[in-house]
């Protein structure tokens, strides 16, 4: 993959130009540093440890997808209730309730154990709600606690590429999280990650008596990526990237 720099002196990881379809993100001030938005179909994953705004990440992805993009979709949780995941909503001004009453928007809570039953019936239930609403915009949380399930990796990556065909025969660009931890010192040797089309790292740091949130796009194929550590805040609307720290 070649290397250069954006008009803006910083540095990019990028392929040649090509008419890829992108989708927003949604998150303020990213699509700039990944070539316009992510690649339609694709799936990415958001790591970070707890506190890192991964929830929220993946719910203003959906929140502004449905709401300014006309992007229907669906909120997959392993962990949290839906009446948690509308609260989060809820304290940033995001009515997801109105945006479920007109079928752009649906949570749906799953046992991990639940999903594998439904991967080995093709989708089941998971497919009937994309299709019911004509979902864009997929969003699983979290990826961690459904490849545990799996007696060793062999098997747990085998079922994540399956999961992630049957997502692109859907035409849903996903987002998934991940809880494995990450460290800006040194590249973590998570495999799930590499089964992924993009990685997006979320850090919160420490430096002296302050904390900083910091994005770093590790992986986005086919896209002019931003290769630096890039500083992001969360405010009353969301999450704001700024290039650089």
């Amino acid at each position: 993959m070649e290397k250069g720099k954006n008009e803006n002196g910083r540095k990019t990881s990028y392929l040649p130009p090509s008419k890829i379809e992108r989708i927003p993100s949604g998150i303020y001030g990213l699509d700039k540093l990944i070539d316009g938005g992510f690649v339609k179909n694709s799936s990415v994953m958001i790591r970070g440890d707890t506190g890192t705004c991964k929830t929220i990440f993946c719910l203003q992805y959906l929140f502004r997808g449905a709401s300014e993009y006309g992007d229907p979709g669906v909120f997959i949780s392993f962990s949290e209730s839906r009446e948690s995941i509308l609260q989060h909503g809820r304290v940033l001004g995001w009515n997801l309730e109105e945006l479920e009453k007109k079928e752009k928007f649906a949570v749906i809570r799953y046992e991990p154990h639940e999903v594998v039953s439904i991967m080995d019936e093709g989708g089941g239930s998971i497919r009937d709600e994309i299709e019911s609403i004509g979902a864009k915009r997929l969003v699983i949380d979290s990826l961690t606690a459904y490849a545990i399930l799996f007696e060793n990796k062999y098997k747990a990556n085998e079922s994540v590429l399956n999961l992630f065909e049957l997502l692109r025969k859907w035409n849903a660009t996903t987002l998934v999280t991940s809880e494995f931890p990450v460290s800006l010192k040194r590249e973590t040797g998570e495999r799930l990650g590499f089964l992924t089309d993009g990685i997006i790292n979320l850090y919160y740091t420490r430096h002296n008596a302050h904390r900083a949130r910091v994005l770093e796009i590790v992986k986005m194929r086919d896209t002019a990526h931003n290769d630096e550590l890039n500083t992001f805040t969360l405010d009353k609307k969301g999450v704001r990237v700024k290039e650089g720290l």
